[in-house]
C-alpha cells in the first residue's frame, strides 16, 4: 500500500516551489534546511521522479511544476476540511435546533436566541414552538437537539433537568373584580367568568377545575393576540407564571388556588448522547437563562 502524503512536506515543497529556496522553506516551516531537503528526497521517492534540478537547489523540474498546482490544491483542502472540523469543535460553527413550550416563545426565546447568536454569530439556528407533548416527542426523536417543556411521563431516552416550579393565575384587566382582591382567589371563581383558552390549557384538562377549562368558550393560541383579547374585553384567560403579562400591559395576574396547580418546567436532550459544542453552549445557555427568567417572573426554582 502506497504511504500517503505527508502535509508537512507538501507544504515545504510549496514554499521551496513560490520562494525557489529551501532555506525558506525551512524558516517557513521551523525546520532546518537539511531536514527539509531529506523531505523533498522522500516526496520525490513517494511520486517516483526528481522534483528539482540537480544542483541548481529549488529549481523545479517538468514534473515539479506539473505536479505543484495538483499538491497545492491537496494542501489548500486539507487546510479548509481541518479548519472546518476544528471550528465544529470548538462550537463556533454547527447546527443547533431547539423546540420550546408556547408559554415561553413569546418573551423568554427571542431574548435566548438573541444571546446565543450575539456569542456563536456563525452558527445557523433553527427553533420552533409546540406543546410540552410535542416538544418531548421531537427531542426523543432527534429532529430537535434541545427541548424546553413542562414534564410530562418520563422516557428513558430524554433527560429531563427540572428549572422551574410554574403555577398557574388568573389574567384579567386590572379593573376585574377578581383584580382588587388581595392574594390568591379559588379556581370555583373562574365559573362564572368567560374564559379564553390557550395551549396550557391542556395541562389543566381534566382536573376538575370546572367546565370552562375544560371547554372553554374561546381558544386563541398565540400569546400576543391572546393578551390583546383580555384587554379588549373578551374575556379573562389562565396563564403560567412564567407566562405572566408584563407590568405595563395593563392586565393583572392573579394567583390562582383551591387547588395549587403546578407544573415543572426544565430544559431537555438525549439522554446518553454527546452533544455538539455548539448545542452544548446553547443546552447550557438554556439552563442559565431560564434559571434567571423564573427568577425575574416571580416562578420558584426546583
Amino acid at each position: 500500500m502506497t504511504a500517503p502524503l505527508k502535509i508537512q512536506h507538501l507544504r515545504q515543497f510549496l514554499l521551496a516551489a513560490d520562494h525557489g529556496s529551501f532555506r525558506l522553506a525551512a524558516e517557513g516551516t521551523h525546520r532546518s534546511q537539511a531536514a527539509v531537503s531529506a523531505a523533498m528526497q522522500d516526496l520525490e521517492q513517494q511520486l517516483g521522479a526528481p522534483l528539482f534540478e540537480a544542483g541548481k537547489r529549488a529549481q523545479l523540474t517538468p514534473l515539479g511544476q506539473a505536479v505543484a498546482p495538483l499538491l497545492r490544491e491537496l494542501l489548500a483542502t486539507h487546510d479548509r476540511v481541518l479548519d472546518a472540523a476544528r471550528q465544529l469543535g470548538m462550537g463556533h460553527t454547527g447546527p443547533v435546533s431547539l423546540a420550546v413550550m408556547p408559554s415561553l416563545a413569546d418573551e423568554w426565546l427571542p431574548r435566548l436566541l438573541e444571546r446565543y447568536a450575539r456569542s456563536h454569530p456563525d452558527i445557523r439556528i433553527r427553533a420552533v414552538d409546540e406543546s410540552s407533548q410535542d416538544v418531548h416527542r421531537l427531542v426523543l426523536n432527534g429532529e430537535v437537539q434541545v427541548g424546553v417543556a413542562g414534564q410530562v411521563p418520563r422516557t428513558a431516552e430524554v433527560a429531563f433537568t427540572p428549572v422551574a416550579r410554574d403555577a398557574f393565575g388568573l389574567v384579567c384587566r386590572k379593573g376585574h373584580p377578581l383584580a382588587r382582591r388581595r392574594g390568591a382567589v379559588p379556581w370555583s371563581s373562574l365559573a362564572s367568568e368567560r374564559l379564553i383558552g390557550n395551549a396550557t390549557f391542556d395541562t389543566l384538562r381534566n382536573r376538575q377545575l370546572g367546565s370552562g377549562i375544560d371547554d372553554p368558550a374561546m381558544v386563541v393560541s398565540n400569546r400576543a393576540s391572546l393578551l390583546a383579547s383580555v384587554v379588549s374585553g373578551l374575556g379573562v384567560t389562565v396563564l403560567p407564571v412564567l407566562a405572566r403579562p408584563a407590568a405595563d400591559s395593563g392586565l393583572a395576574f392573579v394567583p390562582l388556588c383551591e387547588p395549587t396547580v403546578e407544573r415543572i418546567v426544565g430544559v431537555l436532550t438525549r439522554k446518553e448522547e454527546t452533544l455538539l459544542p455548539s448545542v452544548a453552549a446553547m443546552h447550557a445557555l438554556a439552563l442559565r437563562s431560564l434559571t434567571q427568567f423564573t427568577r425575574r417572573k416571580g416562578a420558584d426554582l426546583v
